[in-house]
C-alpha cells in the first residue's frame, strides 16, 4: 500500500455529480453522526474542468479520532487509509476499485481550515470560468511535462494551487 500511484487528467464528466451523490448516501450511512457534513469537492465538483478521474469528498467532522466501527466499515468497502499523508488536520483515504469509480476521501473538522481551503478553491473555480481554464491548462501542463505520479503532479503544482487558494480568499472571505 503505496501512495504513490499513476495518474492521468480526463474532460470532465456529467456523472461524477451523480456518482459522488450514491457514495455520499453511502458515506452517511457508515460515518452515522460523526459526520456533520459531506462534500464534493476537487476537480470533479467543477462542470468544464480537466480532473484525474477521481471524486474527491470532503467530510467533515468534529474530531479526527474516528471510532473504529467506521474505520471497519471503510476498509470493508475497500477504502485504503494512509493517515495524514502529509497533510496536517487531514485523514486521507481512497478507493481504488478495478471497474468501479475510484474516490479520494479527505476527513477533516469541519469548518476548519482544511474544510474552508478545499471549499474555497471548489467555489471560486465555480464561479470564475476563467480560472478553471487556466488551471485545467496548468494540470494538462504538469502531465505534458511527464508528471504522470501522484506525488510528482502535485508537487508540481501546489504553489499554483496555494496561489488559487490566495485568489479565493480575496474574492470570498473580507
Amino acid at each position: 500500500m503505496e501512495i504513490d500511484e499513476s495518474i492521468t487528467v480526463v474532460p470532465y464528466h456529467e456523472q461524477w455529480t451523480a456518482l459522488f451523490e450514491q457514495e455520499k448516501t453511502i458515506l452517511s450511512r457508515e460515518f452515522g453522526e460523526a459526520a456533520i457534513e459531506i462534500q464534493h469537492f476537487g476537480s470533479t465538483s467543477v462542470p468544464g474542468m480537466l480532473a484525474k478521474p477521481i471524486i474527491d469528498i470532503l467530510v467533515g467532522v468534529r474530531t479526527l479520532e474516528i471510532g473504529h466501527s467506521i474505520l471497519e466499515a471503510l476498509a470493508k468497502r475497500g477504502y485504503e487509509g494512509f493517515g495524514e499523508s502529509g497533510v496536517k488536520g487531514r485523514l486521507y483515504f481512497r478507493l481504488r476499485p478495478e471497474q468501479e469509480q475510484a474516490f479520494n476521501l479527505a476527513v477533516v473538522i469541519w469548518n476548519g481550515e482544511q474544510w474552508i481551503n478545499n471549499l474555497l478553491i471548489r467555489d471560486f473555480l465555480r464561479a470564475d470560468p476563467d480560472a478553471a481554464r487556466q488551471y485545467s491548462e496548468r494540470k494538462q501542463s504538469t502531465i505534458n511535462k511527464g508528471m504522470t505520479t501522484l506525488l510528482a503532479y502535485s508537487d508540481d503544482k501546489a504553489e499554483y494551487v496555494s496561489r488559487l487558494l490566495e485568489r479565493a480568499k480575496q474574492r470570498f472571505q473580507t
